[in-house]
């Protein structure tokens, strides 16, 4: 099976969940024996020993080479408009005018690549990418799967939601012979803001790698050693993912666990609100800001954690939730996720009701026979999930992709 792949980042220049489920499922497929080609809007100087990538800015990497100059990148998969546009102001020459601009060249030039590929079937990852699989498409006549890893609503907190990437999501789905939803939480978000058939979405849980068995010392080990318990985020500081429900979860289990911390690993636009909030609760002397941290980092600071916390508002899957189930670390996690609908061995609350969170983050901290046992079962639980179970899931709606599109051939002849 030959895929011609369209994304907007890959790590390591990458700024959450999205480039991780890229690449793992690159290596997933590849490992099956799919030829994939994977098309980038901006050259960056990444190494992969699977697939072949492709930027639309005319960069090529084969064996890990890149063949062509590498260009700072503005992109990413979480950009407004508006950020896109004071980046743009700042930092990038040679980037269009605004963020729209910027998908509608990617999908220009994806004519082109398309036209030049051989391939059997099209796979394109959220909005961004969808314009440029629907070129594709539209030169190709090729069978179209478009992955759907967060919609616009999930992004705003269903909140607001900007009408021209609703319609451009709208426009993706539609056009799809499949689409693959990384959750039902998400697959349910698709028909109803959406009205796309149930029928036509496969679900494909995402997946992580094993962490490396030993990882030197925890970069938290001196509050650790000191007699402090970790207490743990780790994701994009925006609305989506509630950073500002677990400031406030934070104040109220400071009131019973004097000797809890609260470590956020990540960066966003919300960090002075949580700065502000933290100050305001009385707990700013609490609360450790690490920036975005990822690998053997990243790693580090999950081993050292007591527990970890996810808030989201609207969170489609939830890779972080797999990462510190993988690293031993027992999990608190909001219902308003797909990955709670995966996973079984961590204590789930909704984000809204901060008194339940607390209380079992309380518990987690209170009682090590809870810990010890959610630590145990979660990090087997999480070897359930392989990016290679992920692919086999992919190649089987290719297949149904493929028969789809053969299907409304023969309806037009």
């Amino acid at each position: 099976m030959r895929v011609l792949m369209f994304g907007w980042e890959f790590p390591p220049f990458n700024s959450g969940g999205l480039g991780v489920a890229c690449e793992g499922l690159l290596r997933g497929l590849t490992a099956e024996g799919a030829d994939v080609t994977f098309v980038l809007p901006r050259t960056v100087p990444v190494e992969t020993a699977a697939g072949r990538l492709v930027f639309a800015d005319e960069g090529i990497v084969e064996d890990g080479a890149v063949t062509a100059l590498a260009a700072k990148t503005l992109l990413s998969p979480y950009l407004s408009a508006t950020l896109y546009s004071s980046l743009r102001a700042k930092f990038g020459a040679g980037f269009s005018n605004d963020l729209f601009e910027e998908v509608a060249r990617y999908a220009l030039r994806a004519e082109s690549i398309a036209a030049k590929e051989s391939f059997d079937v099209i796979h394109a990852h959220d909005w961004l990418s969808f314009p440029a699989a629907l070129e594709a498409k539209r030169i190709s006549g090729k069978p179209l799967v478009v992955h759907v890893h967060a919609t616009e609503y999930d992004r705003t907190g269903n909140l607001s939601p900007d009408g021209r990437i609703v319609e451009i999501e709208r426009a993706g789905l539609e056009a799809a012979d499949r689409i693959i939803a990384v959750s039902e939480f998400t697959r349910r978000k698709i028909v109803d803001a959406y009205g796309v058939s149930a029928q036509k979405i496969d679900v494909v849980h995402n997946a992580i790698d094993e962490p490396e068995p030993s990882l030197g010392r925890a970069v938290l080990d001196g509050l650790r050693a000191s007699g402090k318990k970790i207490v743990l985020f780790v994701g994009r500081l925006t609305l989506q993912k509630g950073p500002d429900y677990f400031v406030r979860a934070a104040h109220k289990v400071s009131l019973l666990c004097p000797e809890a911390v609260f470590v956020v690993v990540g960066s966003g636009e919300m960090q002075r609100r949580m700065i502000e909030d933290a100050a305001n609760l009385g707990i700013a002397d609490r609360m450790l800001f690490t920036g975005f941290l990822r690998d053997r980092e990243l790693a580090r600071v999950y081993r050292a954690a007591d527990v970890f916390v996810m808030p989201s508002v609207s969170e489609p899957f939830g890779i972080t939730c797999l990462e510190s189930l993988a690293h031993g670390v027992p999990a608190v996690i909001s219902r308003q996720s797909g990955v709670a609908e995966a996973v079984g061995h961590c204590l789930k609350t909704d984000f809204w009701d901060v008194d339940d969170m607390a209380a079992k983050i309380l518990s987690v901290l209170r009682y090590r026979a809870l810990a010890a046992d959610m630590a145990d079962n979660g990090r087997k639980e999480s070897g359930r999930f392989t990016w290679q179970i992920a692919a086999k899931k992919c190649l089987e709606t290719y297949r149904k992709a493929a028969e789809k599109a053969k299907e409304v051939l023969l309806k037009e002849v």
